[in-house]
């Protein structure tokens, strides 16, 4: 059964062959001769396009509001897609930043929580008085102002 329709895949196919072009908009590939300014539409779509374009508010401007093609810039079907291309190493668009890792003095070199000053020799003394981690912490916050966790305080005697 022979297709009669708008669409043909078969014309268009030759079409292309031939040196035309598919219309981003119609779908439906068109002569090289009816190719409008944008890449992407015939001149019938393109100037349709346009008159639609004015209607929305200048703020706004969708990727399919058709533009003229600038002088050595390729024009991408799908908008983004060329944005994303990564360039060669002649380009300054490959160049990562080195993120350097959260080490520090105050952290003494690793990872974690970061090292706090503590009176250790106050800590163990009141620890072999008989006095609990909790204790040492309230104690250390009332008399010099060290807010400290008691599991910071374990973790010292256990050393």
């Amino acid at each position: 059964m022979p297709n009669s329709g708008y669409f043909d895949v078969k014309r268009d196919i030759a079409i292309e062959k031939a040196g035309g072009f598919w219309c981003h908009a119609c779908l439906v590939s068109h002569p090289a001769a009816e190719q409008s300014a944008d890449p992407r539409y015939c001149q019938g779509c393109y100037d349709f396009l346009l008159k639609e374009a004015e209607i929305l508010p200048k703020t706004k401007r969708p990727a399919w509001i058709p533009k003229p093609e600038k002088a050595g810039e390729k024009q991408y079907p799908v908008p983004g897609i060329g944005d994303r291309i990564m360039s060669t190493v002649k380009s300054k668009n490959f160049e990562v930043d080195i993120i350097q890792p959260r080490v520090s003095k105050v952290t003494r070199g690793k990872r974690g929580p970061k090292f706090s000053e503590l009176p250790e020799g106050l800590i163990k003394e009141l620890a072999s008085q008989g006095q609990g981690s909790k204790a040492i912490g309230t104690m250390l916050k009332r008399e010099f102002g060290i807010e400290v966790s008691y599991k910071t305080i374990q973790r010292r005697l256990s050393r």
